[in-house]
């Protein structure tokens, strides 16, 4: 078995797994891309014993836990057959505004691990940061000189301090400062990559602990394995210039109760798990609530049968082009 070594991977490594040339989307045509990002596709597919080949005609939210924001447009008007959330609470919310059906999905990333039985190294160590993301749509501002002082000045335990950050902010080159300051840095890679999940999971699970300065996807995932999470460091500071789902402007994420909530159930420090801790994020991962493997089968044939098109993905299968262009940015990159 091969060490972990701490030791980050290389600036061309990094831009290399973000990029789009070598990504590997899977067998099938994407139809609405929340379903098929981060890997999710692939591990719906398989949960519910659906064909690897054939498109998701539903829809879903694109990370784990409750919404502290408004339901987003995209999601309440997307035509699909049906929606799916890793939230019970956003299944509730979902059900206020709009008739189309939508159900609990166990998270695409808690079937994945708990069908692999991975699970937290016996000599793992040091902590795991999560840096706050941008997007294409989103700003995300961290005031980088104090940050990384904050982190060199965490008690030995929590140490190696390695980062972990999202193929967005390395696209820009921000993982450059983290770089040259010392600090070895992670990726799971590009978002559209069905390996997302194995990629994250085999870099978080080396790690003893897991942090960041806001609250993500990734503390969910970090909790449900048995890894504590806590926050440390000033939030960032968020600024919306393109996403249409939110307000544009800066974000406020200070006075926001809901956001603020989930942040005090992870302010301390611990060195395990705590029982509410566990509850919150077993239940916003749909671990309790979601629909049975027969039931998500049941669905997605329901939704292929109401919105599909047998011939466009018969071509998509056959299309010499697409393994053409394929060739092609696997060159390129």
């Amino acid at each position: 078995m091969t060490l972990f070594d701490y030791t980050g991977y290389s600036s061309r490594k990094l831009r290399r797994m973000s990029s789009y040339g070598h990504v590997r989307r899977g067998m099938a045509r994407w139809v609405n891309w929340p379903v098929e990002v981060y890997s999710f596709g692939r591990h719906i597919r398989e949960y519910a014993h659906y064909p690897a080949y054939l498109p998701l005609h539903v829809y879903s939210d694109h990370g784990a836990g409750p919404y502290w924001c408004n339901m987003p447009p995209n999601e309440l008007n997307s035509g699909a057959y049906c929606q799916f959330y890793h939230s019970p609470e956003n299944v509730k919310e979902f059900r206020k505004l709009s008739s189309r059906p939508c159900y609990t999905m166990l998270s695409p990333f808690v079937y994945y691990r708990r069908s692999r039985g991975v699970e937290k190294a016996p000599d793992a160590r040091g902590t795991l940061v999560f840096h706050s993301h941008s997007t294409p749509g989103y700003e995300v501002d961290t005031e980088m000189e104090s940050y990384q002082r904050m982190l060199r000045e965490l008690p030995e335990k929590y140490k190696p301090i390695c980062i972990s950050m999202h193929m967005h902010d390395i696209q820009k080159g921000r993982h450059e400062e983290f770089i040259r300051n010392g600090f070895p840095v992670y990726t799971a890679g590009n978002a559209s990559d069905y390996r997302f999940a194995e990629r994250f999971y085999e870099v978080l699970r080396h790690f003893r602990y897991a942090t960041s300065n806001s609250i993500g996807s990734y503390t969910f995932y970090a909790v449900e394995m048995g890894i504590p999470f806590f926050l440390a460091g000033t939030p960032p500071e968020l600024f919306n210039h393109s996403d249409p789902n939110c307000p544009p402007g800066a974000i406020d994420i200070e006075h926001n109760r809901k956001y603020q909530a989930m942040c005090r159930l992870f302010e301390a420090r611990n060195d395990q798990v705590t029982p509410e801790q566990k509850a919150f994020v077993e239940y916003h991962l749909g671990i309790h609530d979601c629909v049975t493997p027969e039931e998500m089968h049941r669905l997605l044939w329901e939704a292929y049968r109401a919105q599909g098109n047998p011939l466009l993905d018969l071509w998509f299968q056959v299309n010499p082009l697409r393994y053409l262009k394929m060739i092609w940015r696997y060159i390129r990159y």
